[in-house]
């Protein structure tokens, strides 16, 4: 495996990411849940390019992992903005490889809305969390509950897709999108999950008996491989 470590320019700050490198034209750029890390992603990322061979970028966001920035003075949107300086970091560096953008809950969020500003080749949905637009520009320490279950349990919010905040441009993917649900999720449970998969008229694959994350679903090694090996499958059809 061979790993990179980058900083990537944010103007007022750097953001930590790691880089994997391949030998196709191909490149997955990997947006980590919220308060995760690249360490915790690395299994997926070593995953992913070893099976696919494709070149994969795991980025870091600021308040997150090894960053000196407190998590709770930061706000969604700056994390979006570093979304942006990494998607513009591959294009920059590597113009001839197609994107793949995967964004997991948090993650997902900014994988859908890095649409309304750039296109790309195709999308995968793990979980992907569902945010009041005002929320994204409140400091997380000013926030009463990053993750609202009111919000995402109210259909009336999805019931227009069109008209959400969040899905204005998913025509931005050329290639195709996959979401992916877990049965079990209470942290961004399946009707808000089922928006992102309306909306950008995707592929759904949904994990028999998981909660939001591996940890409090109790995955066993061997059912996080064959978990990975489905998103593989996907990539490769």
């Amino acid at each position: 495996m061979n790993k990179t470590e980058l900083k990537i320019d944010c103007i007022t700050h750097e953001v930590a990411a790691d880089w994997y490198e391949g030998d196709t034209n191909q490149v997955i750029l990997v947006l980590p849940g919220f308060t995760s890390t690249r360490e915790r992603y690395s299994a997926l990322a070593s995953y992913l390019q070893a099976k696919t061979q494709h070149s994969v970028l795991v980025l870091e966001y600021s308040g997150h992992g090894e960053s000196t920035i407190k998590l709770e003075k930061i706000t969604g949107s700056q994390n979006f903005s570093e979304v942006v300086r990494a998607f513009d970091w591959i294009r920059d560096n590597h113009p001839e490889k197609e994107i793949t953008v995967l964004g997991t809950s948090y993650g997902g969020l900014h994988a859908t809305l890095l649409t309304k500003y750039r296109d790309y080749e195709n999308i995968i949905l793990r979980v992907p969390a569902a945010y009041d637009e005002r929320s994204i520009y409140t400091p997380i320490g000013r926030l009463e509950d990053l993750h609202d279950p009111k919000y995402r349990l109210n259909p009336d919010n999805f019931s227009e897709i069109e008209e959400n905040w969040m899905f204005s441009h998913t025509n931005a993917v050329k290639g195709r999108s996959f979401v992916i649900i877990h049965e079990n999720d209470t942290v961004c449970p399946e009707p808000s999950t089922r928006a992102f998969a309306k909306a950008f008229d995707a592929d759904v694959w949904v994990a028999p008996g998981l909660q939001h994350g591996f940890k409090e679903s109790n995955l066993s090694e061997e059912d996080e491989l064959a978990y990975y090996q489905k998103i593989v499958d996907w990539i490769l059809e």
